[in-house]
């Protein structure tokens, strides 16, 4: 049983371990994968002019699937190392009650021999001995159970990783057009899955209607989402911290009013794509910047849309 035990604690430190070095990973840390678009960045340009309807439709259909299968496991990889963590007590609490059966086990019998011809303590003795025998029985078989709901549990746990870092591999490659100009990145953090749009490939400057290119890419996030309806996903509008100015000031009297236009539009186009439930979108204005203010460059990457999956 201490060997099971020290077992489950090690996979339990390795699904830890994991998790802990997630941005490790070649595959789920976008740093790794995105290095060398880095230098771009300050130079975007639009998505490909002559892409087709049909090769925007191929990719999409190639990669929904794959994207159902992430969230699906995200969420029983989160479910699956909750119940593991709480069989793994279960499990030291049924060695505890074991052993003390065992101890009760080994007095009564010691008890009962030295009663030698004491008939009527002798049989009660016995009752008590055979029902302690029992007592151990039934947590032995409890305690096999709980180790074969571990090891189910850690054969999921390994299974849900590896489909994961694939479905996320898969998703990135479909999006490369837009990930190699910077226009576009995605990065996986825990249970979440961000898309981060910048607003140069989503809008003209001070507007919150779409341009084409903004719409192609958000109707291919939806067309991906669109097969995890139980997933909740927020679309949450930013913009830098210059002020509204001029005429633009009737129609949003601040940045947040100008954010709240873009998440809500980009929410729109994500219906396009096939996103019909568990969708919301909210502006935040210059609330949570992602680089400095101070710079052009800077300003650029905080003006932004992320669509956020959990």
């Amino acid at each position: 049983m201490q060997a099971f035990k020290a077992a489950i604690l090690a996979t339990s430190l390795v699904a830890l371990a994991g998790c802990a070095n997630w941005d490790k990973s070649p595959i789920c840390n976008p740093s790794h994968q995105w290095l060398a678009w880095s230098d771009v960045r300050c130079n975007p340009s639009t998505a490909p002019a002559d892409m087709t309807d049909n090769a925007a439709r191929d990719a999409a259909a190639r990669i929904a699937a794959l994207e159902k299968d992430r969230q699906r496991l995200a969420d029983e990889l989160a479910a699956a190392q909750k119940q593991n963590a709480a069989l793994s007590s279960r499990v030291s609490d049924l060695e505890r009650q074991l052993a003390a059966a065992k101890q009760r086990n080994a007095d009564l019998e010691a008890q009962l021999a030295a009663m030698g011809g004491m008939a009527g303590d002798k049989n009660k003795l016995a009752a008590e001995l055979a029902a302690a025998r029992q007592r151990i029985a039934d947590l032995e078989k409890q305690l096999a159970d709980c180790e074969a709901r571990v090891a189910d549990l850690r054969s999921q746990l390994d299974q849900s990783k590896g489909s994961l870092a694939k479905a996320e591999k898969d998703l990135i490659k479909a999006l490369q057009p837009e990930i190699s100009k910077g226009t576009v990145s995605v990065q996986q953090s825990g249970d979440a899955l961000t898309i981060n749009l910048a607003s140069s490939l989503l809008y003209d400057s001070g507007q919150d209607q779409l341009k084409a290119g903004g719409t192609d890419a958000l109707q291919r996030v939806g067309n991906v989402l669109k097969d995890f309806p139980e997933k909740q996903v927020h679309v949450a509008g930013y913009t830098d911290n210059v002020a509204i100015k001029g005429a633009l000031l009737k129609k949003f009297p601040s940045n947040k009013e100008l954010s709240d236009a873009r998440a809500n539009s980009a929410a729109e186009a994500l219906k396009g794509g096939g996103v019909t439930s568990n969708l919301t979108a909210a502006g935040h204005g210059d609330s949570n910047p992602i680089a400095s203010n101070n710079t052009p460059a800077g300003r650029a990457k905080n003006r932004r849309v992320e669509v956020i999956v959990k």
